[in-house]
């Protein structure tokens, strides 16, 4: 049977898609993966996928879609993965197949997880939850021609137009079962303004074709767990935990299995250069679990990697010294807020002094862990000015270098957060507020002087220069503010550091 899996990532390497497309082969199903990209620019030679801009939600031209229908339709079952942020574009790609194929279509990702009624409006059917073991009986089940309505965890309209929604089944919990994931390149392809690149050493290797980030073709990204515990009330995790209510979250694959994944990338990918653990909770791993994994990652793989989902309450020093070790160079860990109403809104349980004794440890390895990633959250409708303070107050407080990365709260379905953000009124608009929310951007009314504050810590922390808290203080004074003296301290501050740019970039050019 041939099946299409459509990606709408800002990433070559969405382990979700390609895990999925390794069960169908697995299962003996022919799989294309289409990277279908939505460009700024023209021409392949421009061509770089300005991920999260504001153009994420908005239609692709005929061009790009004829470019997709040529690529798709010789296909038996399409699937589509996609978030909330891409759920206009899904709709659109779905809309314009089934005005010229008949091929069943299926969506699966969070967002169908959490909303498979709205999805089932556009597909025919919507995969929830881990669907690796799903998508396989569907695609097993269509290719003979059988009922299709019993598969767990796959959801439909009965012919009179009710909505079926199967249950899920239980979680797998020996992740070793799970096929690595697929590089083919024979049966891959780019569609890029319009036109359609098969995937070769020609794409890949030039920097010129390469339609992704420049540094996307070095980076393998990889899983070692499955699920989190903490759930904090923003993420998606929060509503996964409850679907899944009763059974073992957090699950781990075999140190076995994770070396040998990344040796085969490794022997098949020559471009690879970094390796990148996407793990929500990859510190969830035991002391013996991390020194024995270190030890065989820096005998057989020997490759710079990096660890996201760091939480302030799982950093440990001995873990840290067994990781970097063995190669860690960077990692990315959830500070959030630093106002304890925050926090409890999140359920993002830890204090301050446990944010500042996390960075402390973190920044025992600071001439191995060279990149440090601090995510904060700015626009949350229930903190005051004083709450905002109070997180810059932190920040300040934390040695430097690190960078800090700025989001905007964004209320995504399902979550405990989008339900209260319904309850007292702050989603107003369904599809501005959410779908079309970016969680990168700032609008200029967002851009108070408190929240300016932010970006011009952000600046000078990623130079290695700090806002002390004392100067933080006089910034953040209102006093000062109402005579202006902070906005003079802010713009000499602000100049100070594009001299300071300015200087290395000259130092580093003569």
């Amino acid at each position: 049977m041939k099946i299409a899996l459509i990606s709408l990532s800002y990433t070559f390497t969405p382990i979700g898609l390609r895990v999925t497309s390794s069960c169908l082969k697995a299962a003996g199903h022919n799989v294309r993966l289409v990277f279908f990209q939505k460009e700024i620019n023209s021409g392949p030679s421009k061509a770089r996928f300005n991920y999260f801009s504001e153009q994420a939600n908005k239609e692709y031209d005929e061009k790009a879609m004829d470019a997709l229908f040529k690529a798709v339709k010789n296909s038996d079952l399409i699937g589509i993965s996609l978030s909330t942020n891409f759920f206009e574009v899904a709709v659109q790609i779905t809309e314009n197949i089934k005005k010229k194929l008949k091929i069943p279509i299926v969506w699966g990702g969070i967002h169908p997880t959490v909303s498979p009624e709205e999805c089932l409006k556009y597909a025919d059917f919507v995969c929830r939850g881990e669907g690796e073991e799903a998508i396989v009986e569907l695609a097993d089940k269509i290719e003979k021609k059988e009922n299709c309505h019993s598969i767990k965890n796959i959801c439909f309209k009965d012919r009179k137009g009710n909505f079926i929604i199967n249950s899920v089944r239980p979680l797998v919990q020996n992740l070793d079962l799970i096929p690595f994931q697929s590089f083919d390149f024979e049966n891959e392809y780019i569609i890029i303004n319009g036109e359609n690149y098969k995937v070769g050493n020609e794409i890949i290797l030039d920097d010129n074709l390469w339609p992704f980030k420049n540094d996307e073709k070095s980076i393998y990204r990889i899983m070692f767990t499955r699920g989190c515990p903490f759930g904090c009330t923003y993420c998606c995790n929060n509503f996964l935990n409850k679907l899944y209510s009763g059974q073992k979250i957090f699950r781990k694959r075999s140190i076995a299995n994770v070396i040998e994944e990344l040796k085969i990338a490794k022997n098949k990918l020559s471009f690879v250069k970094f390796v990148s653990f996407e793990d929500d909770n990859f510190f969830g791993l035991s002391l013996k679990e991390i020194k024995e994994f270190s030890k065989k990652y820096k005998k057989d793989i020997s490759l710079s990697f990096c660890l996201s989902g760091v939480h302030p309450n799982t950093v440990d020093r001995e873990k840290l010294k067994y990781l970097t070790d063995a190669g860690l160079d960077g990692l990315r860990m959830g500070i959030q807020s630093g106002s304890d109403k925050a926090k409890k809104i999140y359920k993002r349980y830890y204090s301050n002094s446990k944010v500042k004794e996390s960075c402390e440890i973190i920044n025992e390895f600071r001439d191995k862990i060279k990149v440090k990633h601090y995510d904060v959250i700015l626009g949350n409708p229930w903190e005051t000015e004083e709450d905002l303070i109070e997180t810059l107050m932190l920040l300040s407080s934390l040695p430097v270098r690190y960078e800090l990365v700025l989001f905007f709260l964004t209320f995504y379905p399902g979550t405990e957060l989008y339900d209260l953000a319904k309850k007292d009124g702050f989603v107003k608009n369904e599809l501005e507020n959410v779908y079309r929310k970016n969680y990168w951007k700032f609008s200029q009314k967002s851009m108070s002087y408190i929240n300016r504050l932010f970006f011009l810590l952000s600046s000078s922390v990623e130079l290695g220069e700090r806002i002390p808290p004392k100067t933080m203080s006089l910034l953040t004074n209102k006093i000062f503010r109402r005579l202006g003296l902070s906005f003079m301290l802010y713009c000499f501050l602000t100049l100070k550091l594009r001299l300071i740019r300015l200087f290395r970039k000259r130092v580093t050019d003569f």
